[in-house]
């Protein structure tokens, strides 16, 4: 083997165990060397070399991360400033900084004597609208007949105006005098018999009540009346006269029949017949609704009432100030004893953090946003935690950008559920990564040219060459397809075949941060290779 092939054997040995970087180091150096020297006359023999058009390298496997960076600062998804919306004195306070406290917790009782005079007074005016409210519902006081209906649905009335006319005629009361003396052994439930004065019939009854008042009847006789309830047997009717027996006493004197119950049933409020619920001669139990009234101020009246016990009830409540949010004291300004105005400034009262999650904002150029979508994961590392790293990922891409000498930003909001020793405040720097691909073909940036076109060490192609371009001796253009990419590697899903040699354009190489002459040629040397 000839010298020369014995170095460039060589050469290409030490050539394969260098990584990238180191190639491209010294890549980079072999043209600084070379632009020096052709600057330094004498420095070489011959004429000054050139600067290489084309580097020529193989088809190899790279992990192509694709990424976005940014900044922003921590702060917890969700916090809570607690202010005070009342004035007094605080009772309790049963909390301190940095205690973890559960949603609804109490944070403060203010003395609430001032509220409670207000809500009480509101209830009470509540009570009486329910009440006038249930006027519209007239009802019937007891059981009975339906005699007469003074109104129909639609018309107006007004308090006193006589609505519904009802009696009990299945219930008939006899009412007669006994002596004192008589009286005072009778009692409530006892069984009595009454005559029929006119035909000398005679019913069973039930005594129901006996007066305690004394009366003077005829001769000066000393009597209390006995009421006795009899069930009409059809024939009865007000004012028919009858006597009765009881305890085996005779009643001082006659007295005559009226209906048990009997009542005009008239309206308490103003209003219109909303609905009648009842016919004449229907019979009715007591309690039941008869007839329904609509007033349009009674009802406003009621709702005014609710609203007012409402407000009440919510300006109560704000004297029992609670935690809205699970979280962490960050900080607390009063203690029990302490007196609060909310007419101030002071009734700010303590802030709450939830700790759970952290998140922050990174603004994302107009170029560069509509590469991203909410999900994707974002590595995360602070100047104050050196060699430490977080993981986190987009939650919202905002549409509401900002422009800024003539460039407009979107703030994207990032969120960690693992934050370590991060708290908020702290700085961060973010990189989101858009896409990757592990271990796939590919080749250098500047390789690529016209959209999907590279040049491939070979003899045939169907290719037409772009215009006003031509390959390397040896080299001809082919179609590729491609996939995600970096700033330096872009990835090859079909056209190439790993080892194939490829040729980069040294311009290429040098915009795309790829400078550096010099790889391995078809034969496996190194050199620098000069064309044209």
């Amino acid at each position: 083997m000839s010298k020369i092939s014995q170095i460039a054997q060589k050469g290409k040995s030490k050539w394969s165990g260098l990584s990238r970087k180191k190639k491209l180091a010294l890549a980079a150096v072999v043209v600084v060397l070379l632009l020096a020297c052709s600057k330094i006359p004498g420095a070489l023999a011959g004429p000054a070399p050139q600067a290489p058009e084309y580097f020529y390298q193989p088809v190899e496997r790279h992990s192509i991360v694709s990424s976005l960076e940014g900044t922003g600062t921590v702060q917890p998804v969700n916090s809570y400033t607690v202010k005070a919306l009342v004035t007094g004195d605080v009772l309790n306070a049963p909390f301190e900084e940095g205690d973890v406290i559960e949603a609804g917790a109490l944070l403060f009782q203010i003395d609430p004597d001032r509220a409670k005079n207000s809500y009480t007074q509101s209830q009470l005016g509540l009570q009486s609208a329910q009440e006038e409210a249930a006027k519209l519902n007239v009802q019937a006081d007891g059981a009975g007949q339906i005699v007469k209906i003074n109104y129909e649905q639609g018309e107006s009335v007004s308090p006193g105006s006589v609505l519904i006319e009802l009696q009990d005629r299945q219930n008939m009361l006899l009412k007669v005098p006994f002596l004192t003396t008589e009286a005072e052994q009778l009692q409530a439930g006892q069984q009595a018999e009454v005559i029929m004065q006119s035909t000398g019939e005679r019913f069973s009854g039930t005594i129901r009540e006996v007066s305690g008042v004394q009366q003077v009847g005829a001769g000066g006789t000393l009597t209390h009346e006995v009421s006795i309830l009899v069930q009409n047997p059809g024939g009865l009717t007000e004012g028919m006269l009858a006597t009765a027996e009881a305890g085996g006493f005779v009643c001082a004197g006659s007295g005559t029949f009226e209906y048990r119950h009997s009542e005009s049933i008239a309206a308490e409020v103003s209003g219109d017949v909303a609905e009648v619920l009842v016919r004449e001669g229907d019979i009715v139990e007591a309690g039941q609704t008869l007839l329904r009234l609509s007033s349009s101020s009674v009802q406003n009246n009621l709702k005014n009432a609710q609203l007012s016990l409402d407000n009440a009830q919510a300006q109560l409540d704000e004297y029992t100030i609670t935690s809205p949010i699970a979280g962490t004291v960050i900080e607390k300004k009063f203690e029990k004893g302490d007196t609060i105005d909310s007419n101030n400034n002071a009734s700010e009262m303590a802030i709450i953090y939830d700790m759970t999650q952290l998140e922050f904002t990174m603004n994302i150029d107009e170029l560069d946003v509509g590469r991203l979508q909410v999900g994707q994961t974002v590595k995360v590392t602070a100047d104050a935690l050196e060699g430490q790293e977080f993981e986190g990922y987009v939650s919202k891409i905002s549409i509401n950008g900002k422009s800024a000498n003539g460039v407009t930003t979107y703030p994207v909001t990032v969120k960690l559920d693992e934050y370590g020793n991060l708290l908020p405040g702290m700085n961060v720097n973010a990189e989101i990564i858009v896409s990757s691909a592990e271990d796939v073909l590919a080749v250098p940036m500047g390789a690529v040219m016209r959209g999907n076109l590279i040049m491939v060490e070979g003899t045939e192609s169907d290719v037409e060459p772009p215009a006003g371009q031509t390959a390397p001796e040896g080299y001809v253009w082919r179609e590729v397809e491609l996939g995600v990419n970096d700033d330096e590697y872009i990835e090859i899903t079909s056209g190439l075949e790993e080892g194939e040699m490829i040729a980069v354009p040294a311009n290429g190489m040098m915009q795309d941060g790829m400078g550096g002459p010099g790889g391995p040629r078809g034969d496996g040397s190194v050199e620098v290779s000069v064309v044209g």
